[in-house]
C-alpha cells in the first residue's frame, strides 16, 4: 500500500504579518522548507550493491529477528541483510555537507543494527533497543561512543523519527596574538521519536586533526534489514546578514500602536552598533532604524520575541508584529523575499519587560540572532521534580500537552515496570502512552504551579484522544472529535480504583454504559484495554467502538494491525473493521442495537 500524505493543519497566530508576496491574512512559515532526497530510485547515492533497493512498503515481524517483507514501489530505501553473512554494507549520499539539519524516518527489524555517519565519519547509532531498561554506547541514539540519556526506541517494524542538528567539526584558527578561539561543534541535538536523547558539543581549540571538509552521509547497516524514508535536510554555509548604519530614538511612555511615535518627540537619540533593548530605557519606547545587508537573494524568515509590543519593518513593509503581548517566550514569525544587498529596517519596541530577541533564517543560513545575547531575558528553568513509581500504581490529575495544545482534563497513570499512560477525562479516551519513567511534576509546583503541566519522562506515543464510542448512521459517517465538558450526552462520568490500584473509567452515552480499564500486558510490552459496553435500553441505530484512528491502518500478516502509518500496533482476537473516511482511517467494532453487553479487549503496543 502506498504511503498517503497527511493533511496539514494550519495554526492561527495572533497579529503576525504575512510574507510580502502572499495574502495579508496568510500564516507565515516558522522555518524554511527542507530539501528532500528522492527515493524514487537510488540516483541520489553513489554506486550501490545488491543489498540496497527502493520499495513502496515494508513489513517487519517484531517477534522474528532479521525479518522484513518488501513490496514494490517507490519512497522507501531498504537494506536487506537477512540471511546474509556480510559483516555490514553501506550507502553514501552524493550530497556532501558541513553544518546540517537532518530529519528522517527509519524502521528496524528485530535485532537490527545500523549507523549514520555525518561528514562520513562521526557516527550516530540506530539499533533495536526496544524496552531495554538501561542503554549503552551502542544503543539507539548513541553518538560517538556516548550512550543516549534515555531509551526512546519503538518496537521493531514501526516507523521511528530521527531529527539531528549537526555543526561540522572544524579546528579553530589563531588570531594575530596566537590565541585560539573556541567554537562549539558536534551534535547540537539528537531527537528520537520526539525526545532529546543525545548531545555532543566539542569545544575546538587547536586540534589540527579536525578538518572542515564536507563529507557524505554514510548509511551503514551492520545486521538485519533496515528501511529509511522521508530523508530531508538543510545545509548551511558561512554567509550571514549584517546590520549597519543604525540610529535609535527613545520616547517617553510605551505604545501598542507603533505609529503613535510619529506624533511624538524623542527624549534622546543617537547611533548604535548593536541591536538591544539596553539602548533604550525601562518603560520607554525604543525605535531603531538602519540597514540590513543581505548576502544572498532568497526567502528570509524572521522570528520576533519581546516582552512588550514589538514590530519589525523592512523596506517600509511590516514583516512581524507580536500583537502587543508581554509573553517574551512566545515567538512570532514573518517572511519575505529579499534581494542580495542593502535593505532598510525599523524595529519598534515598547519596553515593558526588558526582553527583545530578533532572529532570521535565510538560504543556507541557520536561525541567527540580530539582537545581542544580553537583549534576551532568560526564563527561569523549572527544576525537574520526578514522581517515581515504586511498588504500586501512581495516579496524578493535571494538565498535559497533547498535539501542541494543553489539555486540562487529564489523569496520568504510572505502573511498576515502566508502563504509563495519560487519559482524557472529558473525551474518555487515552491521550498517550510511554515506556520508562513516569512524570516530571515540577511545573505543578514551581512558581506556585501556575502552568499545572505534568510532563512524561519517556518518549510518548500520542494517540488520537477522540471519543471512543459514537452512534453513527454508517461507519464512515463523521466521527465526533471531542465532547464538551458540559455535554449532556455523556452522564454518570467518573472512575473507581480497583484493588490493584488502577482506575476503571465509567460513563454512559445515551443507553450505552461503559467500563474502560487499561492495564499492563503480562510481557510488559504494551497496554491491554478491556472495555465492557452494556446496552440499557433501545435505540434506532447502532453504535461503534473506536479502537484506533489516524493515517493508514493495515492488517499485518501476523494478524495484528499497524496504526497511523505504522506508528503503533493493535493486537486483538476480535475482527474489527478498517474504515476510511475523508482521508483518515478508523479501526471499528460494531455495537449492535440488539446486544445487551459487548466485551472488547485489545493490546496497544509501541
Amino acid at each position: 500500500m502506498s504511503i498517503r500524505s497527511l493533511l496539514l493543519q494550519s495554526l492561527t497566530i495572533l497579529s503576525v504579518a504575512s510574507c510580502s508576496s502572499g495574502s495579508k491574512n496568510a500564516v507565515p512559515p516558522e522555518s524554511l522548507p527542507m530539501e528532500e532526497i528522492s527515493l524514487d530510485n537510488t540516483d541520489a547515492f553513489t554506486a550501490t550493491d545488491h543489498h540496497w533497493r527502493i520499495a513502496g512498503n515494508v513489513y517487519a515481524d517484531r517477534q522474528q529477528p532479521h525479518h522484513m517483507e518488501i513490496a514494490a514501489g517507490k519512497g522507501i530505501l531498504v537494506c536487506d541483510l537477512s540471511g546474509n553473512t556480510a559483516d555490514s554494507t553501506e550507502l553514501r549520499t552524493k550530497l556532501v555537507h558541513g553544518d546540517l539539519d537532518l530529519e528522517l524516518d527509519f524502521m528496524l527489524s528485530a535485532d537490527a543494527a545500523a549507523s549514520i555517519l555525518f561528514q562520513g565519519k562521526y557516527a550516530l547509532q540506530l539499533k533495536d533497543s526496544w524496552l531495554k531498561d538501561s542503554v549503552t554506547n551502542t544503543d539507539c541514539g548513541a553518538i560517538e561512543g556516548r550512550p543516549p540519556v534515555l531509551n526512546a526506541c519503538k518496537a521493531p517494524g514501526l516507523w521511528q523519527h530521527l531529527s539531528v542538528r549537526y555543526k561540522a567539526l572544524r579546528p579553530s584558527k589563531p588570531d594575530s596574538n596566537g590565541v585560539y578561539s573556541a567554537s562549539e561543534s558536534g551534535f547540537a541535538s539528537v531527537e528520537l521519536n520526539g525526545r532529546a536523547v543525545s548531545r555532543l558539543q566539542v569545544s575546538n581549540t587547536h586540534d589540527t586533526t579536525l578538518r572542515d571538509v564536507p563529507g557524505p552521509l554514510r548509511f551503514i547497516v551492520h545486521k538485519g534489514p533496515v528501511a529509511f524514508r522521508n530523508i530531508r535536510y538543510k545545509t548551511y554555509g558561512n554567509d550571514r546578514a549584517k546590520l549597519a548604519d543604525m540610529r535609535y530614538r527613545v520616547y517617553k511612555g510605551v505604545y501598542k500602536n507603533h505609529d503613535t511615535l510619529q506624533q511624538l518627540t524623542p527624549v534622546k537619540s543617537g547611533s548604535t552598533d548593536s541591536l538591544t533593548f539596553h539602548t533604550g530605557d525601562k518603560r520607554a519606547h525604543l525605535l531603531v532604524e538602519g540597514k540590513l545587508r543581505v548576502p544572498v537573494t532568497g526567502q528570509y524568515i524572521f522570528r520576533l520575541q519581546a516582552g512588550g509590543p514589538a514590530r519589525l519593518m523592512i523596506d517600509g513593509n511590516e514583516i512581524a508584529n507580536n500583537g502587543g503581548t508581554r509573553d517574551y517566550q512566545r515567538a512570532f514569525y514573518g517572511d519575505t523575499t529579499l534581494e542580495k544587498g542593502e535593505h532598510t529596517f525599523q524595529l519598534s519596541y515598547a519596553n515593558y519587560d526588558e526582553s527583545l530577541v530578533l532572529l532570521y533564517e535565510g538560504p543556507h543560513i541557520p536561525f541567527t540572532a540580530l539582537t545581542t545575547p544580553a537583549s534576551e531575558r532568560m526564563a527561569e528553568i523549572s527544576p525537574q521534580m520526578e514522581y517515581p513509581v515504586r511498588n504500586a500504581p501512581a495516579v496524578q490529575r493535571g494538565f498535559i500537552e497533547h498535539r501542541g495544545k494543553v489539555n486540562p482534563y487529564c489523569i496520568a497513570v504510572g505502573m511498576p515496570g515502566g508502563l504509563n499512560y495519560a487519559y482524557d477525562m472529558v473525551n474518555y479516551s487515552p491521550l498517550m502512552a510511554w515506556h520508562g519513567r513516569y512524570l516530571d511534576i515540577a511545573e505543578m509546583w514551581h512558581e506556585r504551579g501556575e502552568k499545572q503541566l505534568e510532563k512524561p519522562l519517556g518518549a510518548a506515543l500520542e494517540l488520537a484522544g477522540t471519543p471512543s464510542i459514537a452512534e453513527l448512521q454508517a461507519p464512515d459517517a463523521p466521527w465526533p472529535d471531542s465532547i464538551r465538558e458540559d455535554s449532556s450526552s455523556y452522564t454518570n462520568r467518573g472512575y473507581k480504583l480497583l484493588p490493584d490500584g488502577l482506575p476503571v473509567y465509567l460513563y454512559t452515552l445515551h443507553q450505552w454504559s461503559v467500563e474502560d480499564y487499561l492495564h499492563p500486558r503480562s510481557d510488559r510490552k504494551g497496554l491491554i484495554r478491556e472495555v465492557t459496553v452494556t446496552n440499557n435500553g433501545s435505540t434506532n441505530g447502532n453504535a461503534w467502538w473506536l479502537m484506533a484512528s489516524g493515517g493508514i491502518i493495515e492488517k499485518l500478516p501476523d494478524g495484528s494491525y499497524a496504526i497511523d502509518d505504522k506508528q503503533y500496533y493493535i493486537e486483538t482476537d476480535l475482527s474489527p473493521q478498517i474504515v476510511q473516511s475523508k482521508g483518515q482511517y478508523r479501526l471499528l467494532v460494531p455495537l449492535p442495537a440488539d446486544s445487551k453487553k459487548v466485551n472488547i479487549q485489545y493490546s496497544i503496543i509501541w
